[in-house]
């Protein structure tokens, strides 16, 4: 049976010389891998990270993997493919969805904000603070947003998930001025907190933050391969 879905590009990998393994935040199955015979020659170039496709696929019922056998761009990008900042950017997003989403668990109000964030990254140049906003849409996806319990906190607590001025009793904490940063990114409005001024070592601090804390909440999480590129554009 033909079926036709939307969905954003998430991960590629080659499965033969010419066919492709492709992953794919669809609109109503959520991450789903695909097997597209031939991809690499029919339309390898246009599976960029986070590319907006409209695409066919095949599956049986015997099967567990769909075989695409059409795809086109719902979105044709302007910038990312092209701009070094906002293609790096666009894999770490990639990244985020395929290292911290659950596979076949229908997602389509994600779907539908990642499309926004995506015509955003775009059509945008305020990125400076971008990264450290996509962390906590995240975890608030993931249902495991810290809880602010403190004006202006000091203290991450990791295993509590708290920002706080109380310094737990383990030592899975970090602590500092610049904690308050978590606090606004997870509170502020989107516009309002990209246009802030972070100073370098503390947009570090929350980047490498936020990894421990992904890390502390969800065990057998793989390393980000983005995390140097993402931090020397940070930095």
């Amino acid at each position: 049976m033909k079926n036709i879905e939307q969905g954003i590009l998430v991960h590629r990998a080659p499965y033969s010389e010419t066919s492709l393994l492709v992953t794919l935040l669809t609109s109503q199955h959520g991450l789903t891998t695909f097997l597209f015979q031939g991809g690499k020659k029919k339309k390898g170039n246009l599976l960029f990270p986070l590319a907006q496709i409209e695409f066919s696929y095949y599956k049986r019922l015997d099967s567990s993997l769909g075989k695409i056998s059409e795809v086109n761009l719902s979105m044709v990008s302007k910038t990312i493919p092209f701009d070094p900042v906002k293609s790096s950017i666009a894999f770490f997003m990639a990244e985020l969805i395929h290292l911290l989403l659950k596979p076949g668990h229908p997602e389509n109000a994600l779907f539908r904000q990642l499309e926004q964030e995506i015509h955003w990254l775009d059509a945008s140049d305020e990125l400076t603070n971008y990264p450290l906003w996509l962390f906590g849409l995240f975890s608030r996806e993931c249902g495991i947003a810290p809880s602010v319990e403190a004006v202006h906190p000091t203290v991450f607590d990791l295993v509590g998930g708290k920002l706080t001025t109380i310094r737990p009793l383990h030592p899975q904490y970090l602590e500092g001025e610049w904690v308050h940063w978590l606090e606004t990114m997870l509170q502020e409005d989107k516009a309002v907190f990209l246009a802030m001024t972070i100073p370098r070592e503390e947009r570090l601090k929350c980047f490498d933050a936020w990894i421990a804390y992904f890390k502390s909440h969800l065990p057998g999480l793989r390393e980000f391969k983005s995390v140097a590129v993402i931090r020397e554009y940070l930095a």
